[in-house]
């Protein structure tokens, strides 16, 4: 299981996000209680690197250092952009071909 996201100021914990959703939610609470510190953490890319980390890469891509507040939250509200979990059993899906004869096979008569 992967760390939580930890807003911090300084020493001390101002906010804490466990998931996508978390992270949204504290986003707008920050923005007007602390939007320095988050100001911070997007700049200094610590949000992006926790969301690759939690496997969100295509959001994490998608979130700039000079990104502001309600940017990174509209990045994070985006339906396409909603988390995905790969399935453990899953294999990758490979296009399908029929099989090449060999060049060293001679047809008998």
């Amino acid at each position: 299981m992967t760390e939580p996201f930890y807003f911090k100021r300084y020493d001390m914990v101002i906010g804490k996000a466990e998931n996508l959703s978390e992270l949204r939610k504290e986003l707008e609470r920050l923005r007007i209680e602390d939007p320095l510190a988050v100001l911070y953490h997007i700049r200094e890319g610590h949000i992006s690197m926790w969301l690759a980390a939690t496997g969100n890469k295509e959001i994490a891509d998608a979130i700039k250092p000079g990104m502001s507040i309600e940017e990174t939250i509209t990045v994070l509200s985006r339906p396409d952009k909603a988390q995905k979990t790969p399935s453990k059993n899953r294999t990758p899906q490979t296009k399908k071909t029929a099989p090449r004869p060999s060049s060293t096979t001679k047809k008998r008569m």
